[in-house]
């Protein structure tokens, strides 16, 4: 997704939050802001705060050239109107949908109540990597980039050091959500999730047939990132032949975050 300069120019303010309808971002909050979506800059008190000494407003314009075109502009414009950030997000949404229309982009909001822009090169890109070796450390990794959301739904998760890694997250605010089968090896050996406040459910959902296996093992991180395979999240996992997939893509990511949510809702016996 590109814009032209003239609706980066109208997109400015609502980045900064001097537009009215969007929260004032500090130099600061400027900062993490864009290092959300690929930039690397530091807020350096003693050598002019931002980069270049530049003002807020004059920071926004150049970051937002700079992020134009590349793969996360496209979320980047999408948070502007992300209700966990903005009071008023449909009237946020009607502003910017006027702006990138030049460009011949459109921002509806899809069954889930987010903001999507769509229209040619606005697709999500598809972003897939397979992992056969060390698969332990790259759901480590995967968890500690997380900055919104993590929802895990696995079989079974009697890995500590993972669980430890849920927990940190947990307490830095992160949305941290486990899912796991409700059976004998989840009694006996299950971590107790819920007495550290984490949401943690136990499903073993009715069939026609009796109680079906709880057997899914994916992630969903940030709502934009999708972490599945063979791969249980045990202690003895990491001595098996197993394969994992981390797909990073939007709306791949939200086919899963709905299937965790079917299976929160289920009701075992």
């Amino acid at each position: 997704m590109k814009l032209s300069e003239l609706s980066i120019n109208a997109l400015t303010p609502f980045v900064t939050g001097d537009g009215g309808q969007s929260p004032y971002l500090s130099g600061p909050e400027l900062i993490k802001f864009f290092n959300s979506f690929g930039t690397n800059d530091e807020y350096l008190q003693k050598q002019g705060g931002l980069p270049n000494a530049w003002s807020r407003n004059q920071y926004a314009y150049e970051t937002l050239k700079k992020v134009n075109g590349t793969i996360e502009f496209k979320s980047l414009i999408e948070a502007l109107t992300d209700s966990r950030k903005v009071d008023k997000p449909d009237e946020v949404a009607i502003q910017l949908r006027d702006i990138i229309k030049h460009d011949g982009y459109q921002l509806n909001k899809n069954e889930l109540g987010i903001y999507k822009v769509v229209g040619e090169g606005a697709e999500n890109p598809i972003l897939i990597e397979a992992h056969f070796q060390q698969i332990k450390s790259q759901i480590q990794e995967s968890i500690q980039s997380a900055k919104f959301s993590i929802w895990a739904a696995v079989a079974w998760f009697t890995d500590k050091d993972l669980a430890n890694e849920l927990r940190v997250k947990h307490l830095e605010g992160i949305n941290v959500r486990v899912i796991v089968n409700d059976d004998e090896t989840t009694k006996k050996h299950g971590l107790p999730f819920d007495q550290r406040g984490i949401e943690y459910t136990k499903v073993s959902p009715n069939s026609p047939w009796g109680k079906k296996l709880m057997h899914n093992k994916f992630c969903v991180i940030d709502l934009n990132k999708v972490i599945h395979g063979s791969y249980n999240w045990t202690s003895n996992a990491q001595y098996n032949n197993e394969s994992i997939t981390i797909v990073e893509n939007r709306d791949i990511a939200e086919d899963f975050a709905r299937q965790f949510i079917q299976l929160k809702n289920q009701k075992g016996t």
